[in-house]
């Protein structure tokens, strides 16, 4: 995989936005290669997206699932939690409808 010029500085912008610089060395590490393999597969239009709030979800759904199974693949997991975090935000924001009676 060759990097760029412009897609280190693209990949190191997302890092920043998602606040990949404050958790510890061992899981920045981790953070940053998934974001790195992200940009370079077929995800790349999906992972330009990605804020802080799907990091916390990803990271969320990954220990919850960690404390349930065992998880063979630990990094192609993650990146697939991360994946769907992106893809299944908009599914917490939704507000329950209020229907008046009579509806």
């Amino acid at each position: 995989m060759i990097e760029r010029l412009a897609d280190q500085e693209y990949i190191e912008k997302l890092c920043d936005v998602c606040r990949v610089g404050y958790f510890d060395d061992s899981m920045r590490l981790i953070l940053e290669d998934v974001i790195k393999e992200l940009f370079y597969s077929k995800h790349q239009n999906l992972i330009c997206n990605l804020r802080p709030k799907h990091m916390e979800r990803a990271i969320f759904k990954y220990t919850l699932a960690k404390e349930k199974t065992y998880i063979g693949n630990t990094k192609q997991y993650f990146k697939a939690c991360v994946v769907s975090a992106i893809k299944e935000i908009g599914l917490d924001e939704l507000e329950p409808l209020e229907f008046e009676d009579g509806d």
